[in-house]
């Protein structure tokens, strides 16, 4: 009967073991998808960005050129822009766009605004707000493609030492439950070795 709990223990624990690789930034889901770029803006913040959607044509997300910024853009005090982005499409391509900007983990739960403009007649332009996760990444969709300049006000609570990726499944650290996972793995199989013994 031993045995067979440890047995069954073990199984449990590599089971547990498994999802832990899992990581907070997430590019966008769909069939088309902008290549994912990497820039360091004009306010000198590394921004990550990826765009998807479905259809078959392309996508493409890049930084827009120094005067070219949302018409409806603001940044209140306390606020730093951080840059302006520009998507555009060839061939047949379908809303929604969904779109992932990780500004890096000095704005870890940072208060974002997406001012959003979407440069077509009869279509209203959007301010988004949203607070970013534990590594900086906000994740948005939109109806139409458009200019998004972004704008931070970093969070007042310091970000903890490890600001690293966190399980979907658990909310937790990665390497915090990758730990905790590998030190019971290894308890229950010296336990079951002993016992085999």
């Amino acid at each position: 009967m031993k045995k067979q709990i440890v047995a069954f223990m073990s199984a449990a624990l590599i089971a547990l073991a498994a999802p832990v690789a899992a990581h907070a930034w997430e590019s966008p889901s769909g069939a088309v998808k902008a290549e994912t770029i990497t820039v360091t803006t004009e306010s000198g913040v590394n921004v990550r960005a990826a765009a998807a959607c479905n259809g078959t044509g392309t996508l493409k997300i890049e930084e827009a050129a120094e005067d070219v910024k949302a018409s409806n853009a603001q940044t209140p005090e306390g606020f730093t822009e951080i840059g302006s982005f520009k998507v555009t499409c060839t061939g047949k391509v379908e809303a929604p766009y969904q779109f992932a900007y990780n500004l890096g983990a000095a704005y870890a739960n940072a208060e974002v605004t997406i001012y959003v403009d979407h440069e077509t007649e009869g279509v209203e332009n959007e301010v988004i707000n949203k607070t970013a996760s534990s590594d900086g990444t906000v994740t948005f969709t939109t109806d139409a493609l458009s200019i998004h300049t972004i704008v931070a006000k970093r969070s007042a609570t310091k970000p903890a030492t490890d600001t690293g990726a966190q399980s979907p499944q658990t909310g937790l650290p990665v390497m915090a439950v990758a730990g905790v996972s590998a030190v019971a793995l290894g308890s229950a199989l010296v336990l079951r070795k002993k016992v085999s013994e």
